[in-house]
């Protein structure tokens, strides 16, 4: 028989104390093991309530499931270091009943004691019956990528429920009179509107699915919040903010093949700053990691919402400009708006204002460039950066400071 209010957590000394101190006062006691098979050994003995997995090594997965097996009624929960996260993710829900990123957050550690204290519902966890099946658990918990996802699932889920339509929108954007379903997806409140249930949830069955959701929507906005903020990081350049290389190989491979079937134009540009070692060189990286910033901002300012900037290497950036809308006439001119963009970013940039440059600080920055457009000049993401780099040096050899297409003299 299980003990209420035990958590078994396989971790290092220094976690379990950090864990049992603030276990003390809801009264959970905390039994640690640092290897993976004396906390083995503890799961064939006995039921635990709750059991936590840290650490990270490469058999992560096979503990995991091993302990799922040896713990079929335990919520099983897992912390993770942020490289480990995908990974880990994909263990939920069958294996994994929820996780967290190192190092836990306040709320991460309460998650846990509540579970352990019998005070965290249906969140997450593993029941077949009650107001939320395993089928709805699993798709909630797959539904954590971001929060819109994740919204959009609870709203389904709730419509198809109490047989209505609903929809998220902000608590203060609510109109007077309206009685609408408040749930707390975000840290203030949202609103969930449903349609014909003006006198709010009434039916027992109704009351406790809403209630379960409840339950679980913390540990699943906190999810979600984790997922974007590790999605975010993963694609973008950390010191200018653009895109890095490999998300834009993987978006443009994207774009290029809808804009194959579909039939829209995409030109690519490719640019760097002129003469950029003179001024690291004469300034110092700190004065160059300035130039590559503002430079960066400045083109995504100009650039249209649907458009993908991206810093590829060193000073050297490339911009995708697309449009989804297939050509409408014979007089649209993808390459040409594409083309105006480029050079209204490259007179822009020579008025800039670098203040770590002193005198130079105003004027003396300019880029080169070289355009490629789709299929013409390339096919693949690789085949219209050969193009345009082959513009680009075009530029160079022109005496700089100038944008070229490829074909063009």
């Amino acid at each position: 028989m299980s003990e209420a209010g035990d958590i078994l957590l396989l971790g290092e000394p220094a976690l379990g104390r950090q864990l049992a101190g603030r276990c003390d006062e809801a009264g959970v006691r905390v039994v640690c093991r640092s290897d993976p098979y004396d906390a083995l050994d503890e799961m064939s003995h006995r039921s635990w309530p709750v059991v936590v997995l840290t650490g990270a090594r490469p058999e992560f997965a096979a503990l995991c499931r091993a302990s799922r097996r040896l713990q079929a009624a335990a919520r099983l929960l897992a912390l993770c270091h942020p490289a480990q996260e995908p990974d880990v993710r994909k263990l939920a829900p069958k294996v994994l009943d929820d996780y967290f990123i190192c190092p836990p957050t306040r709320g991460d550690w309460q998650s846990m004691i509540r579970a352990a204290s019998g005070a965290e519902a249906a969140a997450l966890g593993r029941p077949l019956a009650g107001p939320l099946t395993a089928g709805e658990i699993g798709s909630l918990v797959e539904s954590v990528e971001s929060m819109q996802s994740l919204e959009a699932r609870v709203a389904a889920l709730v419509g198809e429920h109490l047989g209505c339509k609903a929809r998220w929108v902000d608590a203060d954007s609510v109109p007077g009179g309206v009685r609408p379903l408040l749930l707390g997806v975000h840290d203030v409140p949202r609103a969930l509107l449903t349609e014909g249930l003006e006198g709010g949830v009434t039916d027992p069955s109704g009351a406790a699915f809403i209630s379960a959701i409840q339950d679980c929507l913390p540990s699943l906005a906190a999810a979600a919040r984790r997922c974007e903020s590790l999605n975010q990081l993963a694609v973008t350049d950390h010191l200018t903010g653009a895109y890095n290389r490999r998300y834009f190989y993987l978006a443009t491979d994207r774009i290029l093949k809808r804009a194959g079937g579909e039939g829209f134009r995409v030109t690519l540009l490719l640019y760097d700053i002129d003469d950029f070692k003179r001024y690291n060189d004469a300034y110092g990286h700190a004065a160059g990691d300035e130039i590559l910033r503002e430079t960066a901002l400045l083109m995504k300012k100009i650039t249209r919402s649907q458009d993908i900037v991206a810093r590829i290497g060193g000073d050297e950036f490339a911009v995708l400009f697309w449009d989804s809308q297939p050509l409408r006439s014979p007089d649209s001119k993808p390459l040409k708006t594409a083309y105006d963009l480029a050079d209204r970013f490259r007179q822009a940039v020579g008025k800039l204002r670098f203040h770590s440059l002193g005198p130079e600080a105003k004027g003396a920055l300019t880029i080169s460039g070289g355009l490629a457009s789709f299929p013409g000049a390339g096919s693949s993401v690789r085949e219209l950066l050969r193009s345009a780099d082959r513009a680009l040096r075009k530029a160079k050899q022109a005496g700089k400071d100038a944008i070229k297409l490829v074909g063009a003299d």
